[in-house]
């Protein structure tokens, strides 16, 4: 037995309550190597680029199995070790490179060489977790990772806040619009971004899904889009999960459906509920939902995030190759950045915080902004991966941004490391029952515009946008306007702050906002 992964310390927030019984089930997910990820990664790059010849050719569910499932013979390896010796065992992602046990404490003690001891996490849950683990010498690279054995991850982190962030009304300059208050509700996105009030392709394979209540969602429509009264949205839940009426789930299902279905018009929308066991497996969950769908949506919002630390980087490319697998399907995965600027609200800091699943190369992540004038708004979370390289469809622009700060921020960040977020879109809007701001109301805006215009690409005859991050960094920047104005908070013991905005891509508003106009006419439609 070889140790494969270890924690030095439980961190903080995490409590420990005693010793678990010997009987307490677990379940753990055991992720092995897969036959072919790295030629996976080439399809993608190859569907996802303009210039290619495969743009737009997406793959389908049983194309993208055969890169990710594991060889025969390290599955047969695994299985031969763990059958014995756990109460059962299963797939857990569609194509197998992913395996749950079911085990008990004591099996589990057994099987990995380890302690397991009783934690309380920060949401007052109890959790089973050991400081190690070990693995036989014989399957070290035939197993990636074993989830959550040292896994002290919270839940995910949900990026909404019910704040206020009033300043005065200023003139709208851009397209010479009527100004709109201080805090946007739909018409002034339509309008400041030349959205379209409805969609024309008629197609029912374009569809949106979110990671609510029913009534609100009718108050909010007659009160901010009468032309859209009495749309509403799909339902469903995994694990078990509750869709309340009684808006005790907080404000995130508020803002994404009211303004997915405020801002997209008549483009369907799914809104997708889940009660993973930890941040990391609610991830896979999902994926693994989307993977499984005979018409997955084109577009994928989720307005959560954790940090990059809190996940090893082990599990986080796990999570990230899924989205890799979602990315070669032809769905846009699009992400909240965060709302905590560049150390995720940690005052005493020494050296930034990036978030996660935001610095995995495949998704799209999203930053906030006003747009009166467009200003980067000060808690618009960004900067790089300390898990994951700048892809090379980004790797120009971070490096231009890095270098017209010179030494600025030197030390609080990985310059290597891939950028967030990608692009961005109105910060503060208005729900029904009150007024909001995060970069959960980017995202399910910027993700509503993408649907928008892959509706025009289907009446166009033409394929969706799918993984969206090599067309916005080269061709689409011409539907993106660009944000050079505001910064956002660092850490209170750096004097520099966080990061400045800048002519071309930055870590606070990425790209830019979303222009209608501008993506077709950049698309050719």
């Amino acid at each position: 037995m070889v140790m494969h992964e270890s924690v030095a310390k439980v961190p903080s927030g995490f409590k420990a309550s005693g010793t678990p019984s010997p009987s307490q089930e677990l379940k753990l997910l055991v992720a092995l190597v897969q036959s072919n990820i790295t030629g996976l990664a080439k399809v993608v790059d190859a569907v996802s680029t303009p210039s290619s010849v495969s743009y737009g050719k997406y793959l389908t569910a049983a194309e993208i199995a055969e890169y990710v499932k594991p060889p025969a013979d390290s599955l047969s390896s695994v299985m031969d070790w763990v059958t014995p010796n756990v109460a059962s065992v299963k797939p857990f992602t569609p194509a197998g490179d992913v395996l749950q046990l079911s085990l008990s404490v004591e099996q589990a003690e057994s099987l990995f060489n380890t302690k397991f001891n009783a934690y309380t996490n920060p949401n007052g849950q109890q959790i089973f977790r050991a400081m190690n683990y070990s693995l036989p010498s014989t399957l070290q690279q035939q197993i990636l990772h074993v989830h959550p054995i040292v896994a002290f991850a919270p839940p995910p982190q949900r990026t909404g806040k019910n704040t206020m962030y009033r300043r005065s009304p200023v003139s709208m300059e851009k397209r010479q619009l009527a100004p709109c208050e201080d805090i946007a509700e739909p018409a002034c996105l339509l309008d400041f971004y030349g959205l379209p009030n409805r969609t024309i392709s008629g197609s029912t394979t374009n569809k949106i899904g979110e990671y609510a209540n029913t009534a609100d969602l009718q108050t909010f429509l007659k009160q901010f889009r009468p032309d859209l009264a009495g749309t509403t949205f799909s339902l469903t839940t995994l694990n078990g999960a509750v869709n309340l009426q009684d808006n005790s789930g907080g404000l995130e299902g508020a803002i994404d459906i009211q303004y997915t279905v405020g801002v997209a018009g008549d483009v369907p929308v799914t809104y997708l509920l889940d009660i993973g066991a930890d941040a990391a497996t609610e991830y896979m969950d999902t994926i693994n939902f989307l993977l499984t769908q005979n018409e997955p949506p084109t577009v994928f919002s989720t307005s959560y995030a954790n940090e990059e630390v809190a996940l090893s980087q082990a599990v986080s490319t796990t999570v990230c190759n899924g989205y890799m697998q979602l990315a070669a399907l032809g769905i846009s995965m699009v992400f909240a950045s965060g709302d905590g600027g560049a150390a995720d609200n940690e005052s005493g800091c020494t050296t930034f915080v990036p978030m996660f699943p935001s610095t995995c190369p495949y998704v799209t992540s999203v930053g906030g902004t006003f747009f009166q004038p467009p200003t980067a708004f000060v808690s618009s979370a960004g900067g790089f991966s300390n898990y994951f390289p700048a892809p090379s469809y980004q790797a120009a622009d971070t490096a231009a941004y890095l270098k017209s700060i010179g030494t600025t921020n030197q030390g609080f960040y990985n310059p290597n490391g891939r950028g967030f977020p990608d692009v961005a879109s109105e910060w503060e809007v208005f729900i029904v029952n009150g007024d909001v701001g995060g970069t959960s109301c980017a995202t399910p805006i910027f993700a509503s515009f993408i649907a928008l215009v892959n509706d025009r690409l289907i009446a166009a005859g033409k394929p969706v946008l799918g993984f969206l991050n090599p067309l916005l960094y080269s061709t689409g920047k011409g539907g993106l306007d660009d944000v050079t104005v505001g910064e956002s908070s660092g850490c209170s013991s750096h004097t520099g702050g966080g990061w400045t905005a800048a002519t071309g891509w930055d870590p606070i508003s990425g790209l830019g906002t979303p222009d209608f106009p501008g993506m077709l006419l950049a698309l050719g439609i």
